[in-house]
């Protein structure tokens, strides 16, 4: 992760925000891509089509809106409990934050599990047009 660098005197604020995960893995992601090249990444389409740029996901403007639709939906499902989680994972003192952040856990796991059936599912029926 790239690391904040000192603000000087004159310097204007820096944003606390790390880079995108593509940017942050990107040698990762290159030695083991997520999605096929020239198949649409949204699953109920996975139409095949020609890519403009190496690292293309989606055949088109409607399929990478509904693709970033899709990621607002499951991650803000994601998104208290995975900062829950991390507010306590190092407590040992107080059993109600300890039982709190496993149930987070817990929470983020199965949501992560049903997205994944969900995609496998809309992936299957996209197949079967």
């Amino acid at each position: 992760m790239t690391l904040l660098q000192p603000i000087g005197g004159n310097d204007t604020a820096m944003h606390v925000e790390p880079e995108r995960f593509q940017l942050f893995a990107a040698p990762e992601i290159a030695a083991s891509p997520y999605w096929q090249a020239g198949v649409c990444f949204l699953p109920k389409c996975g139409k095949r089509f020609e890519p403009a740029r190496d690292w293309q996901l989606y055949c088109c403007k409607k399929c990478e809106h509904l693709g970033a639709s899709e990621f607002r939906k499951w991650g803000s499902k994601m998104a208290l409990p995975m900062l829950l989680h991390r507010q306590g994972k190092y407590d040992r003192d107080d059993a109600g934050v300890m039982a709190l952040t496993k149930a987070a856990r817990t929470y983020v796991g199965q949501v992560q599990t049903s997205w994944l059936e969900s995609r496998k599912l809309r992936a299957n029926q996209g197949e079967a047009k």
